[in-house]
C-alpha cells in the first residue's frame, strides 16, 4: 500500500534524497579500447562544504583535464545562504550540473556570481522557506527583477548578432537567472516517469523508449501547461504517447511540431466551454470561431522570416484536423461525437499558394565560385559539411549525423551510405568523388581516435565531446549563423549585389539542379535524392526545362543559321526579330522531336525517318558489315568517339520508348550493341583493323 506523506514529511524526504545523492559521486574512465569503467565514491564532500575548491575538484578523473586548462585566479564556489533547505538545492544543482557535464567548469564559476546575488535577495526576501520550488515563480520574478533594479543591475543588454549584424535588445544573464534556477532544480529533482510529468523531454524519451527525434536541432520539450485545461492536456499526453510509442512516422521532431498548434485549438475551445471535461460536443460552430481566433493571431502575433499567415491558419486546422480523427479513430473518451468531415471542410484552409517552377533556392554558380574561393575563412568544423551538402544533395540533418561507416569502397569507387531520417531510408548509397571522400576519411579517423562510449555513443563524425550537446551532433542553427556570419565578413555576394544569405537547405537544391544540367535522368536525380515522391524532383525538372529555353530563345534571337544547297553555313533574316510564334514553334519541335547524335540534335530519328541512325554507313555499307577500309583505335580520339555514340544511341533508346516507339528502339538497340562492342574492344586496349585479310592476300600476291 502506498505511503501518503503530508507536505512536512514531504519536503522532508525530498531534501533527505538529495542530501544522500550529494554524499557521493560517480568517476569515469575512460579505457584505451574507448569503454568506460564507471565507479561510485562515497565522499560526502559536495555535501558537507559550503566551499567548494577547484584544486580539490580538480583531483577528480573526470574533470583532471578541465580544471588543468582553467586559468582564471578565482577557484571557490561559495554557498552562502543561511537557510539550509535552500542551500542543499543550490548545491544539488551546480553538483549535478557538474557531474552531468550539463556546465562546464568555467559555466560554474561564472554562474556562482548570478548565484551570490540569488542567495543575497533570498536571505533578504525569503529566509524561512522550505524549498524554492514552493514559491510562485512569476510573483518572485517580479520581485527578483525589482531587487535587481534596486542594487544596480541591469536586466537587458544591447547584442549584435554577427550572423546578420542586426541589433537585439535581449535580457542579462541575471535577470533569468532565478527563472532558470527554479526551472533547472524542478526538471532533475523531478524522479517520476517521464509520461506523468508536464514537460516531456524528448531527449530521455529516445533514451528509454527509443523515441527517434533529430539531434542536430535544439528543441527537446514539449511543455503540457501550455493546455489550461487539465482535462484536456491529461487527453492530450495520452495521445502524444500513443503516438510516439507506435512509431508509425510520428517523431519526436513531430510532436512537438504538433505542440505548436493542439494547445492553441483547447485553450480557445476552453475558454468557450470553461466546464467541458472533453471534447463529445464539439460542432461546427466552436471550429469557427477557432478559425476567427487564428486570423487575428496569425495577423497580430506571427512575427517570421516568411510571413504566411495563411500558411500558419492552413497548417493549424490541418494538425487540429488530424489529432481530431486520430482520437475518433482511437475511440478515446474525450473524442468528438460529430464525423470531423463536417467540422473542419476542405474549404476551410487557406489555398497554398504554389511556386513557380523557377523558384527552386538554389545557389547561383557566381555565389558558389566566391564560396569556394573563400572557404578556408569559413570555420574549419563547418567547411567539410559545406562540402559534404554540395556534393552529395543530402539534407543538412544526414550531413550531421554521418557515422563511422559511412564511406565505402565498391568496385573501386567510393559512396557514401546513411539512413535518410525524413523519408525514412534505411542504407542509402550515393557515389562520391575521391577528393571528398579524402576529407571524409580524415574527419571518421579524427572522430575515431577522439570518441569512446561515453562522449559519443552513437559514432557521430561531426560531433560534440563536451557540454550540454555532448554526443550529439553540431547543431543546424549554429552552421547557419556561421555560414551568414562569413557571408558577411568575406562579402558574398548575390546576383542582385546584396550580401547572399545562406539557407543549408540550398545545397541539396543545387546539387540536383547541378545533375540535370549535367544530363542525368530525372528518375536517378529522385533516386539519388531520396525523395518520397517525385513531386519535388519535378520541381527541378521544370526549372530545367525553363533554364533550357531561356537558353534556347537567346541563342536564337542572336541570328538563325542555315545550310544551303552546297553544305555552306549562312546567316537567314538578320537583324530581324523573330515572332513569338515562330519561336514557340521552334522550341516545341527541339523539345518534342530532336534526339542528340555525334552532329547535334536530330529532327528525323524520332520518327524513324533516318536510316543512318539505325546504319551508320561506315558500319554497315559492306553489305550490312563495315567497311573493310575502316581502322578503329589507332586514333587517339576513337575511344571518346565510341562513349559518344554509346551515348547518344542509348538517349535515342529512351527517347523512342517514353513515345511508344518500340519498333525503331529494337532497331537501335542493335546499333548500341556494335557500338558498345567497339567500345568494349576499345577498352581492352586493342585495334580493329578492317583491311586486315586484303593486306594478308596483298601479301602473298607480292610473294608469289
Amino acid at each position: 500500500m502506498t505511503q501518503i506523506l503530508n507536505p512536512q514529511q514531504a519536503i522532508k524526504s525530498f531534501h533527505g534524497r538529495l542530501e544522500n545523492e550529494l554524499s557521493y559521486f560517480h568517476v569515469k574512465i575512460i579505457n584505451k579500447d574507448g569503454s568506460v569503467a564507471i565507479s561510485r565514491v562515497d565522499n560526502p564532500y559536495f555535501l558537507e562544504n559550503d566551499i567548494w575548491n577547484l584544486d580539490y575538484i580538480g583531483t577528480i578523473e573526470n574533470f583532471r583535464e578541465p580544471v588543468s586548462k582553467y586559468t582564471r585566479t578565482f577557484k571557490n564556489l561559495h554557498f552562502s545562504i543561511s537557510n539550509p533547505t535552500v542551500k542543499t538545492e543550490l548545491k544539488y544543482l551546480f553538483f549535478s550540473k557538474l557531474f552531468r557535464e550539463e556546465w562546464t567548469i568555467h559555466t560554474c564559476m561564472s554562474t556562482i556570481y548570478d548565484c551570490k546575488n540569488l542567495m543575497l535577495f533570498l536571505n533578504e526576501e525569503y529566509p524561512n522557506i522550505r524549498s524554492i520550488l514552493d514559491l510562485d515563480l512569476d510573483v518572485v520574478n517580479q520581485k527578483w527583477h525589482a531587487w535587481l533594479m534596486k542594487h544596480g543591475k541591469r536586466l537587458t543588454q544591447t547584442i549584435n548578432r554577427r550572423h546578420n549584424y542586426k541589433t537585439e535588445i535581449q535580457s542579462t544573464n541575471i535577470a533569468t537567472f532565478f527563472k532558470k534556477v527554479y526551472t533547472t532544480l524542478k526538471d532533475i529533482t523531478d524522479d517520476r516517469e517521464e509520461w506523468d510529468k508536464e514537460s516531456w523531454d524528448i531527449r530521455k524519451l529516445n533514451n528509454i523508449y527509443g523515441i527517434k527525434y533529430n539531434k542536430s536541432q535544439n528543441t527537446y520539450f514539449m511543455n503540457f501547461d501550455k493546455v489550461h485545461n487539465p482535462h484536456f492536456r491529461n487527453g492530450l499526453k495520452k495521445y502524444f504517447k500513443h503516438r510516439l510509442l507506435g512509431k508509425q512516422n510520428f517523431s519526436g521532431g513531430t510532436a512537438v511540431n504538433y505542440m505548436t498548434y493542439i494547445p492553441n485549438f483547447l485553450n480557445v475551445i476552453s475558454k468557450l466551454e470553461p466546464k467541458w471535461l472533453d471534447l463529445k460536443r464539439l460542432r461546427r460552430v466552436h471550429i469557427l470561431k477557432f478559425m476567427e481566433w487564428l486570423h487575428i493571431h496569425s495577423k497580430n502575433t506571427i512575427k517570421n522570416k516568411a510571413n504566411n499567415p495563411n500558411g500558419y491558419i492552413r497548417q493549424s486546422l490541418h494538425i487540429v484536423q488530424k489529432f481530431l480523427i486520430d482520437i475518433q479513430n482511437y475511440q478515446y473518451d474525450m473524442a468528438p461525437e460529430t464525423d470531423i468531415r463536417i467540422l473542419i471542410f476542405p474549404e476551410d484552409k487557406p489555398k497554398e499558394k504554389k511556386k513557380a517552377y523557377d523558384q527552386v533556392d538554389y545557389i547561383p554558380d557566381s555565389v558558389l565560385e566566391q564560396l569556394f574561393r573563400e572557404i578556408n575563412y569559413l570555420h574549419k568544423e563547418i567547411q567539410p559539411i559545406v562540402w559534404a551538402a554540395f556534393k552529395t544533395g543530402l539534407r543538412i540533418s544526414d550531413v550531421l549525423t554521418l557515422k563511422h561507416d559511412c564511406l565505402v569502397k565498391l568496385n573501386g569507387k567510393y559512396q557514401i551510405v546513411t539512413d535518410i531520417q525524413k523519408t525514412y531510408v534505411n542504407g542509402h548509397s550515393i557515389p562520391i568523388d575521391d577528393e571528398l571522400a579524402a576529407i571524409i576519411a580524415v574527419f571518421i579517423d579524427n572522430s575515431c581516435k577522439r570518441s569512446n562510449e561515453e562522449n559519443n555513443p552513437e559514432k557521430y563524425i561531426f560531433v560534440r565531446y563536451r557540454g550540454p550537446r555532448k554526443g550529439k551532433p553540431y547543431s543546424q542553427e549554429w552552421i547557419r549563423q556561421n555560414l551568414n556570419a562569413f557571408s558577411i565578413e568575406r562579402e558574398i555576394l548575390g546576383e542582385d549585389g546584396k550580401t547572399f544569405h545562406f539557407k543549408t537547405h540550398q545545397f541539396r537544391h543545387t546539387y540536383a539542379v547541378k545533375l540535370l544540367n549535367n544530363g542525368t535522368d530525372i528518375l536517378t536525380v529522385k533516386e539519388l535524392l531520396a525523395h518520397a515522391s517525385p513531386e519535388m524532383t519535378m520541381r527541378y525538372a521544370k526549372l530545367l526545362d525553363t533554364t533550357k529555353r531561356k537558353a534556347f530563345e537567346e541563342a536564337v534571337k542572336q541570328g538563325i543559321f542555315s545550310f544551303d544547297m552546297n553544305g555552306e553555313v549562312n546567316e537567314i533574316k538578320p537583324n530581324e526579330d523573330i515572332p513569338s510564334d515562330v519561336l514557340e514553334m521552334l522550341w516545341r519541335e527541339q523539345k518534342l522531336t530532336a534526339v542528340d547524335n555525334p552532329y547535334g540534335t536530330c529532327h528525323a530519328r524520332i520518327n524513324g525517318n533516318c536510316s543512318y541512325s539505325e546504319e551508320p554507313p561506315c558500319l554497315t555499307c559492306n553489305g550490312g558489315s563495315p567497311c573493310k577500309d575502316l581502322a578503329i583505335g589507332f586514333s587517339n580520339l576513337d575511344l571518346q568517339k565510341y562513349e559518344l555514340l554509346v551515348k547518344t544511341a542509348t538517349k535515342t533508346i529512351e527517347a523512342l520508348q517514353q513515345r511508344g516507339r518500340s519498333e525503331i528502339a529494337e532497331k537501335n538497340k542493335r546499333n548500341l550493341d556494335r557500338f558498345q562492342s567497339i567500345l568494349n574492344t576499345l577498352e581492352g586496349g586493342n585495334i580493329i583493323f578492317g583491311r586486315l585479310e586484303r593486306i594478308k592476300r596483298k601479301k602473298v600476291l607480292n610473294n608469289d
